[in-house]
């Protein structure tokens, strides 16, 4: 009775932490659901309870399937790749769980066409990417008493701009003009500190995406405070996101694709945006 038992908790084990077809998904009733953790405005804890823009998406998703959301909040690795293999193809180095699906996934043609140098095959070929529901950009915020307009970077040879450590932004300003601004980028090891010490003015200007900052800076109401830039110069900044599935299981990215587009086509995913105050934009691939 004891082995028949372990076997059968054993079964379940494995089938917990499988990547799921749509079917598998309903007779669970529940499909888990990958967001990353303490990433506003898209996922994030308010006293306790989990909100943002890929919080509330994931919650229509699991109604259309007549399903309940499982969260399951991941962290970002060294790159995506690492977090797609850790998340949806291959599971958690620890406690190997996988999610049916995982949002705010750069949908980029030269990204999904990266080869793996070792292998000669595509590196993101164990997933389907599919659904973009946002075009995304890094942008400057300044502070326009003091810096009215960015049009280049070397006027940062004499302000104060704030990074998060390891990002594009980083690479990019610490490395512009060989080193001719470095002495004034500031690196804050998480996002929300670079904000504090941007709204007491211990920084003239701030990089992030566009999105969190119009998010974390309520942006919309303090447009007369805060100028933001369209983008960082001379740097590919403009990238669509969407959802991530495993690749043995087209079926249901193709059940998110065709549910993502018809809330775009609804105006659903900007009424979704409009509320954690970011403009929306809608995604490249849907207006090119």
């Amino acid at each position: 009775m004891n082995i028949l038992k372990s076997s059968f908790l054993l079964i379940l084990l494995c089938l917990s932490i499988q990547a799921r077809s749509i079917e598998d998904i309903q007779d669970s009733k529940e499909i888990i659901i990958a967001v990353y953790d303490n990433f506003p405005p898209y996922s994030y804890n308010e006293k306790g309870v989990l909100k943002g823009i890929d919080v509330e998406l994931g919650l229509i998703l699991a109604k259309s399937l007549e399903v309940k959301a499982r969260w399951y909040l991941t962290g970002s690795d060294e790159t995506l790749s690492d977090d797609l293999r850790n998340t949806i193809w291959k599971g958690n180095l620890i406690h190997k769980t996988k999610a049916d699906v995982m949002f705010r996934i750069p949908y980029d043609y030269d990204y999904l066409r990266i080869i793996d140098k070792s292998t000669g095959e595509l590196e993101n070929d164990m997933v389907s990417i599919k659904g973009p529901y946002h075009s995304e950009k890094w942008v400057i915020a300044s502070h326009k008493d003091i810096i009215q307009e960015i049009n280049t970077l070397a006027l940062f040879a004499y302000h104060t701009v704030g990074v998060e450590l390891d990002t594009l932004p980083d690479a990019h300003l610490t490395g512009f003009a060989r080193g001719l601004i470095g002495k004034n980028v500031k690196h804050y090891f998480r996002f929300e500190d670079a904000i504090k010490d941007f709204k007491a003015k211990k920084i003239d200007a701030i990089a992030g995406l566009r999105s969190q900052l119009e998010h974390l800076l309520d942006f919309k109401i303090n447009k007369d405070k805060y100028y933001i830039n369209d983008g960082i110069p001379q740097v590919k900044n403009h990238w669509d996101i969407a959802t991530a599935v495993s690749s043995s299981y087209r079926p249901l990215s193709y059940h998110i694709d065709g549910l993502l587009h018809e809330l775009y086509e609804k105006g659903k995913i900007k009424k979704i945006f409009e509320k954690y105050g970011v403009e929306y934009q809608a995604p490249m691939s849907k207006t090119q």
